[in-house]
Parts: C-alpha cells; sequence; structure tokens
C-alpha cells in the first residue's frame, strides 16, 4: 500500500473514532467545541479533495497536515468531553 493511500486510511480512523464518539449516549459537547470540531473536518474534507483531484502538489505535507487536523480535532472533543464528565 503505498504511503498516500496508508494516509488517507488513517485520517478515516480517526473520522470513525470520532463518530464513535458523537454517538454514544452520555456524550455532551459544547456548541463551541463543535463549531471548531466542525471546522477542521472541513479542512480536512478541503485537503482531501485537493490531495484526489491534483490541486495540491506536496500531497505528503498536506496529508500529514490533515491527520494533524483530524488528530487536534477528535483530542478537543475528548477534552471536552473529560471536562464535563469531571
Amino acid at each position: 500500500m503505498d504511503k498516500k493511500t496508508e494516509q488517507a486510511i488513517r485520517v478515516k480512523s480517526i473520522a470513525l473514532d470520532i463518530i464513535e464518539d458523537l454517538l454514544k449516549e452520555d456524550s455532551e459537547y459544547d456548541g463551541k467545541s463543535l463549531k471548531q470540531s466542525s471546522e477542521l473536518l472541513a479542512r480536512c474534507i478541503c485537503d482531501l479533495v485537493n490531495v484526489y483531484t491534483g490541486v495540491t502538489e506536496d500531497v505528503e505535507s498536506t496529508l500529514k497536515g490533515t491527520i494533524i487536523k483530524a488528530k487536534v480535532s477528535h483530542n478537543s472533543l475528548q477534552n471536552q468531553q473529560a471536562k464535563i464528565n469531571n
């Protein structure tokens, strides 16, 4: 499997983790956290479209940045959930 595919699968994995967390019955988030997370995920989608349509020249760096955005989004939601639960 090439690096581009591996990184795209990593983004998908993080997105699935986010979906799982959001669908838990006991999860609660404030509007600000959801807004920030949504923005980062939307930017991830833009990055992936740019990679797969050939708009981006530096694919590896773009995908690394996309993974970071997805992780930050997920961590933000997890931190917010932890604050609410404590």
